[in-house]
């Protein structure tokens, strides 16, 4: 029967350790981790069978020296596999006070050498409890609130039924700390360390499905802001290049004039167009201003103003520009005197960017509507990017016949 069970356990120990070593989505020291969980298990499993079994032949030369030293050692191992699930869990905070906990376990249990504070051996190899014998259950018990209570707070996202994984697994241990307490006779595989195995398989496998949605919403948020900012780029640069052959046949030095300043604005600022990360609130103004410009030499009529009285904060490329482009586009291009105005200022703990104009206006519900089904691409993009990168807001307000006011609110606190 008990062969069955170790053997039992050290397959589900291998199969963990089999996992980890071809799972892609565990870092090489989570990896580490999990190898230095299965040997102390191994460790807690194997020894006291083998001091039960052959114990009188391999300490026969000090036996109350060796039998101390392992009991210390299974003490310090099961303190450390819970420790090691703490870091696992990626639980960075009060690392310091994890280690000091640890190290003053450690020299608790090793203090059984020389004073009978936790445990001690009688001539006999008969186990005493010492005054100080509930330190290690009581560390114990600490660290398993804390793998509790900061996985729960780490993982407070994900669905109710996984974000109790942990906790049913830390009822086990607890349940099979007070069963190895309290039951009389002395199994050759105590239930703590059942507990201990089977909670490293469920919790490698929790812990997978963490890293495996991580690893997705990565993912996912990296490729839709380079689909966002693949659509964007060619749609500037293509109105741009149309505007500059407009302007040959009409006026051939000021289109050289424009394509000088496109050059300077390519050769300036190619990398932050390519970056895909946040860029400082200047380097967009001036995008905006090189393209406000070349369509002030194309619509005479229109004028676009701007008042920046905030500065040093970060945002999205090309996000200013393209809604004064549509702001020009779709709202002033038509009118004899047309103005668009974009404003950057502090209010409050945001940074506010105001893009307005006294165009055309249009039906805010029928472009939400429209831009549900696909329309409007634009606008969803620069959207999407403020909401995803910064945690900011984007808010139109249109009336028409009167004009159009896009806001956008970006936190002082993710602009930087």
């Amino acid at each position: 029967m008990v062969a069955a069970l170790n053997l039992a356990l050290i397959m589900q120990l291998a199969g963990v350790a089999l996992a980890v070593a071809v799972d892609p989505y565990i870092r090489r020291e989570n990896r580490c981790r999990v190898y230095a969980i299965v040997a102390l298990v191994l460790y807690l499993l194997a020894e006291p069978q083998i001091s039960t079994r052959f114990g009188d032949l391999l300490y026969r030369s000090a036996p109350v020296f060796w039998f101390t030293l392992l009991s210390a050692l299974s003490y310090i191992a099961r303190t450390l596999v819970l420790a090691l699930f703490i870091r696992i869990s990626g639980l960075t905070r009060g690392r310091k006070v994890l280690y000091m906990i640890l190290a003053g376990n450690a020299v608790l249990c090793l203090s059984a050498f020389f004073v009978p504070w936790v445990f001690t051996f009688d001539a006999n190899l008969r186990w005493h409890r010492g005054p100080l014998g509930f330190v290690p259950f009581a560390v114990s018990f600490l660290l398993n609130v804390w793998l509790v209570a900061g996985a729960i707070i780490k993982y407070r996202n994900t669905k109710i039924r996984e974000s109790l994984a942990p906790v049913i697994l830390s009822v086990f241990v607890a349940v099979a700390v007070i069963l190895d307490v309290r039951l009389d006779y002395d199994p050759a595989v105590s239930f703590l360390t059942v507990a201990m195995t089977e909670s490293s398989v469920f919790f490698y496998i929790w812990l997978h499905l963490q890293f495996v949605r991580e690893h997705e919403s990565a993912l996912k948020a990296e490729q839709r802001i380079r689909i966002m900012v693949s659509q964007i780029q060619p749609h500037f640069l293509f109105n741009t290049l149309t505007t500059i052959q407009a302007l040959t046949d009409i006026d051939p030095e000021k289109a050289s004039e424009v394509i000088q300043k496109f050059a300077v604005y390519l050769r300036q600022n190619i990398d932050s167009l390519n970056r895909e990360a946040l860029i400082p609130v200047e380097k967009e103004i001036e995008h905006t201003r090189i393209y406000s410009e070349i369509e002030e030499v194309r619509f005479p009529s229109i004028r676009i103003d701007y008042e920046i009285e905030d500065k040093g904060f970060l945002l999205p490329p090309l996000t200013v520009q393209p809604m004064v482009e549509n702001a020009i586009r779709h709202g002033v291009r038509g009118k004899k005197d047309g103005w668009v105005s974009v404003s950057v200022y502090r209010e409050g703990s945001d940074h506010v960017i105001s893009i307005r104009d006294n165009g055309k206006g249009f039906d805010v519900e029928q472009m939400i509507n429209e831009t549900r089904k696909g329309d409007h691409i634009g606008v969803k993009n620069v959207r999407d990017r403020i909401v995803d990168m910064t945690g900011g807001t984007f808010a139109i307000e249109s009336e028409i016949g009167e004009g159009t006011s896009v806001t956008i609110r970006i936190p002082a606190e993710g602009a930087r």
